[in-house]
């Protein structure tokens, strides 16, 4: 038969080592609080030993701060007092500070980027409102030969087009890899070939048969920005895209557009 264990179960404490914790005195007590404040003393946000106070178990407390005393004053911070007349200077410098406008900026000839394009030129003066506006911004480009062109080609009955009318089915306007608006990416740009005209109007200096006259035409609407091609297409049948381009308005802008 098994012996039945004796003694305590391991890591207990023995009877007299409990009768030496229960008897632990005050002062041992105290010692650990002491120990406890210069901790506090050492990693405390402004809360010194002094500061300390003992309740009727002995257990330490905060005393409170006495009004008025440099320990609240360095507890409280720099000063900060306000300064009314402060908030009166700001608001007036807000309100004497000019607002921005919310109206878009009127555009201008200026805005426009180097050797702009006739569609860039024409698509800009017709968002402007005012037909004395029209007339001053389109008046800067009379000495532009392909702006002279496109505008001839449009309102002047003396060009004459000799193209068949319409284009072939399935055909696509524009140079299919180029981004729409980036004409300088284009094969062509209307700036280069606007001269081309010349075999497609009646009387023109460069003739060609009806057969390779459309060659031309539709290789030339390959090759070219989609909006230019067809803005060129647009008035190769005296039309135009641009409804505050009207022949009033450019011919006041300088432009002869009238046979006389």
């Amino acid at each position: 038969m098994a012996k039945r264990g004796r003694g305590r179960p391991k890591g207990s404490l023995n009877k007299k080592t409990l009768e030496k914790q229960k008897a632990k005195t005050i002062d041992d007590q105290m010692v650990e609080v002491n120990e406890m404040i210069e901790q506090l003393d050492e990693g405390s946000n402004g809360i010194k030993e002094e500061d300390f106070g003992y309740d009727g178990n002995g257990s330490p407390v905060i005393e409170p701060i006495e009004k008025g005393s440099i320990k609240e004053k360095i507890l409280a911070g720099p000063d900060t007092e306000h300064d009314e007349s402060d908030d009166l200077e700001q608001a007036k410098r807000v309100a004497e500070k000019p607002k921005k406008s919310s109206a878009p900026k009127k555009w201008t000839a200026d805005t426009l980027p180097r050797n702009p394009s006739v569609v860039e030129i024409l698509k800009g003066v017709n968002s402007l409102r005012g037909k004395k506006d029209q007339i001053a911004q389109l008046s800067q480009f009379t000495g532009r030969a392909d702006v002279v062109y496109c505008l001839k080609a449009a309102f002047d009955d003396r060009v004459v087009f000799t193209l068949p009318e319409g284009l072939p089915d399935n055909f696509v306007i524009g140079d299919p890899d180029t981004p729409a608006g980036a004409m300088d990416m284009a094969p062509e740009r209307l700036i280069r070939v606007y001269k081309r005209m010349q075999y497609w109007v009646e009387g023109g200096r460069s003739q060609a048969k009806p057969a390779k006259r459309e060659e031309i035409f539709l290789d030339t609407l390959r090759s070219l920005e989609k909006s230019e091609a067809e803005f060129l297409n647009e008035i190769r049948q005296k039309k135009m895209p641009f409804k505050n381009i009207t022949k009033e308005v450019c011919e006041e802008a300088g432009f002869d557009l009238t046979p006389k």
